[in-house]
């Protein structure tokens, strides 16, 4: 079974490579050891204390590793250079060789973004959904006023976990994307920027992160600061926790995700529009 490796600050503890897997030192506790290839993210947060050769081994097996500061920032993510990636999928220039291609996958991605609306508003609503969005259509504001109502508190507080939810998002997608030999960068939606692609998909994953970020703060009422704060290990936990447990079906839509990019980009070639 793949494993996600959450890390929080805590001095008593170092992180070791020991042969092909991680082993996990605690002053007062056995030594855990947790086998490489169990490994698919890494997520740390604030400083621990950990050798180069336990980031090399996750590079070698195309494990990203995001890391955060206390407050819940997301600082970096390592990844393994280009040319040590498996060969990449050529395909996705396609998208921006012309306006209609450009048009085409952001209509991809919004039919996606308004089907998971949808689905989140009917969770939070308890299938009790305004008839007005049947009779009259639903659409983007209308998501975005909903949500916008539903938030427990309007503080700092729903921007910094809503950050870090988008982080773990990221890092699936990331993750997902180099399992499917697609380059994060390249982005359509969110050109010339770091981990455009992902950014894209991450739109289409949005209101995922909405209904995470607002479930949170209603269970965690005292984790709602009214300015940005100090990430506790209990809150990192918590967040964690919750997103593990929707990972099976977020993985599930983001393959959906991917396969509907690979049969646009096959559409897009058939079409004769431009090529590649």
């Amino acid at each position: 079974m793949e494993k996600a490796l959450y890390l929080h600050e805590n001095k008593a503890v170092k992180i070791i490579r020991d042969g092909p897997s991680v082993l996990i030192r605690e002053e007062g506790k056995a030594d855990r050891r947790v086998p490489a290839r169990m490994i698919q993210r890494v997520v740390i947060a604030g400083n621990i204390k950990l050798d180069t050769g336990l980031l090399t081994m996750f590079t070698d097996n195309n494990v990203p590793v995001t890391m955060f500061d206390k407050s819940g920032n997301r600082i970096a993510v390592v990844l393994p250079c280009r040319q040590r990636l498996p060969e990449r999928c050529t395909g996705q220039k396609i998208f921006l060789e012309s306006e209609y291609n450009i048009k085409r996958y952001m209509t991809f991605l919004r039919a996606h973004r308004h089907g998971i609306q949808i689905n989140v508003l009917k969770r939070l609503l308890k299938q009790q959904m305004p008839d007005t969005y049947i009779t009259v259509g639903f659409k983007e504001e209308d998501y975005l006023q909903a949500i916008e109502k539903l938030i427990p508190a309007k503080s700092a507080g729903f921007q910094q976990i809503h950050g870090i939810v988008s982080a773990l998002f990221m890092e699936m997608i990331i993750g997902r994307l180099i399992i499917s030999s697609l380059d994060p960068h390249p982005g359509v939606m969110h050109r010339r920027r770091d981990f455009g692609f992902a950014l894209d998909i991450c739109y289409a994953l949005g209101p995922e992160v909405d209904i995470q970020s607002i479930q949170f703060l209603r269970d965690k009422k005292d984790c709602a600061p009214h300015e940005c704060k100090v990430i506790s290990p209990e809150e990192m936990k918590a967040i964690a926790v919750r997103f593990e447990n929707r990972k099976e079906a977020l993985v599930s839509t983001t393959e959906h995700i991917i396969d509907g990019i690979f049969e646009l980009i096959r559409e897009l070639k058939l079409s004769g529009e431009c090529s590649i």
